[in-house]
Formats: structure tokens, C-alpha cells, sequence
């Protein structure tokens, strides 16, 4: 073998060996990125659990969330203890902020209680009173509820029904509060006008027609008008008292049932 040819073999073994070692360690350098790259790929994956836990985590209560006790209900005149006193009794009327707060009655006529206490006692204060003409059920409310008393000068029975006409007091009142044995309700104030003594207030209707027609009516005759509306649905109360604006003048107070709550212990 000749010189030349030698050198040229060992050249040649020298490209062959550098060529060999650039392809492994491209090989080796692709191998070691693949596993930077898988590694990065789960810690990044770690990190993303374990953010998921920690914001998982922070979402739940440090401890059970306990609800606050609801406080309880300030004193109520039981209507079962007035039933004892007196059978006729239909429930309990009070309007906050006046003296209007008494028991109500309801009995065979309009004459008896106009002229008796609660206690059945002769005077001229008499009692609060429905009126004998309501078909009255204490699970469900009649439809129209009207309720007398007498205008006493000391300020007592109904004599706060006639403050109403003052815009102020009228504003200051809007709710009446009316308890039967079963059933708490809320009624909110929407008409005060005068009448006449021997205007007729209806007690029932022909139909559901006339009822509206006739709260309308009445919301209309307001000395302060209130924005409301009526249905079928709805149960008005009035109250009516004397008053002096002429000889023989009423002042009638009339509210819209707002709110009904049958969710209490009566017994």
C-alpha cells in the first residue's frame, strides 16, 4: 500500500468517525431536549394541580357556616287567651305609633257591641267590632272587613282612625297589623275620606267585577291619594268611626291586605 494511499485511508476514517460522532451527538442533544421539554411539560402540569388544589382549597369555609338564630318574636296578645275571655272575639287589631290596639268582636248585630265592652260592661266607649254583616273566617279573610268604633274624645277606641286626615299622620301610619287565631296579616293603608253616616259600605260582592270597581272607587275618594291596584285576589279592610265635620259625618280608613304569614304557634 502505497503512501498516498494510506493517507487518503486514514482521511477517510477520520471523516468517517467525525461524521459518526456528529450524528450521536445530535442524536444525544435531541434526546436531552426531549427530556427538558417532558420534564418542563410536568412541572408545568404539577404546578397547574397543585394551583387547582390551593384555589380549590381557598373556596371552601375555614369552618362550617353556621346560621344566625332568628331573634325572637317580640310579645303578642294571644287571641286564644281573648277567645277565653270573650267567645265573640275574631282576632286583634293594632296600627304601631297609635292607640289603636285592641282585641276586635263580631256579634249577632250591630247594636250590642256599639254599647258593651269587651267585658260586656254598659258603656259608651262600647268595642271594636265587625260588623255583624261579614261572613267572617279566621283560615280565610272575607273579602271586605269592616270595622267600627267609637270616636272617644280621650283619644281612645277609634278616635286615631280621624288623625288621617292630617297628611303627615297619614304618611306616618301606612300599615295595620291584624292577628286571628291562625293567620298574622299586614295591610297597607291607601284611602281616609269622610261620608255619610247612612252611606252604604258593601260587605259583599256581586261579583269580582263589582269589587274592584268599588275599591277603585274608593282609592279614588282618598283625601291623599296612594298609587295602587286591585284583583280579584286582594281583601280590603276598613275602619269607621264618627267624626264632626257635619252632623251625622264618618271618617273611614281603608287598607289593602299586603301580606299574609300563617307560619307561627298560636296554641
Amino acid at each position: 500500500m502505497t503512501p498516498l494511499i494510506k493517507k487518503i485511508l486514514i482521511i477517510l476514517c477520520a471523516a468517517l468517525v467525525l461524521a459518526a460522532a456528529g450524528y450521536f451527538d445530535k442524536l444525544y442533544r435531541e434526546r436531552v431536549l426531549a427530556e427538558e421539554a417532558a420534564e418542563a411539560a410536568m412541572a408545568a402540569n404539577l404546578a397547574v394541580e397543585r394551583l387547582s388544589a390551593v384555589t380549590v382549597k381557598g373556596r371552601q369555609p375555614l369552618h362550617e357556616y353556621q346560621r344566625p338564630v332568628p331573634p325572637a318574636l317580640l310579645p303578642r296578645k294571644a287571641v286564644l287567651e281573648f277567645q277565653e275571655q270573650n267567645p265573640d272575639t275574631i282576632g286583634y287589631l293594632k296600627v304601631e305609633g297609635t292607640r289603636i290596639d285592641y282585641p276586635v268582636v263580631q256579634g249577632d248585630d250591630n247594636d250590642y257591641y256599639l254599647n258593651y265592652t269587651f267585658d260586656h260592661v254598659l258603656a259608651t266607649r262600647g268595642s271594636i267590632f265587625l260588623d255583624y254583616g261579614v261572613s267572617f273566617d279566621p283560615e280565610e279573610l272575607p273579602r271586605h272587613m269592616l270595622i267600627h268604633g267609637h270616636h272617644m274624645r280621650d283619644g281612645s277606641m277609634f278616635q286615631n282612625v280621624t288623625l288621617y286626615k292630617n297628611k303627615a299622620y297619614f304618611e306616618e301610619h301606612p300599615y295595620l297589623y291584624f292577628e286571628t287565631l291562625y293567620v298574622e296579616t299586614i295591610w297597607q293603608v291607601f284611602s281616609v275620606y269622610v261620608c255619610a253616616a247612612n252611606e252604604y259600605v258593601p260587605m259583599a260582592f256581586r261579583d269580582d267585577e263589582a269589587f274592584i270597581a268599588y275599591a277603585q272607587k274608593t282609592a279614588e275618594r282618598s283625601m291623599y291619594p296612594v298609587e295602587v291596584s286591585f284583583t280579584a285576589d286582594d281583601v280590603i279592610m276598613t275602619l269607621n268611626t264618627c267624626s264632626y265635620e257635619f252632623n251625622g259625618a264618618h271618617t273611614l280608613l281603608v287598607a289593602k291586605l299586603v301580606e299574609t304569614n300563617f307560619d307561627f304557634d298560636h296554641r
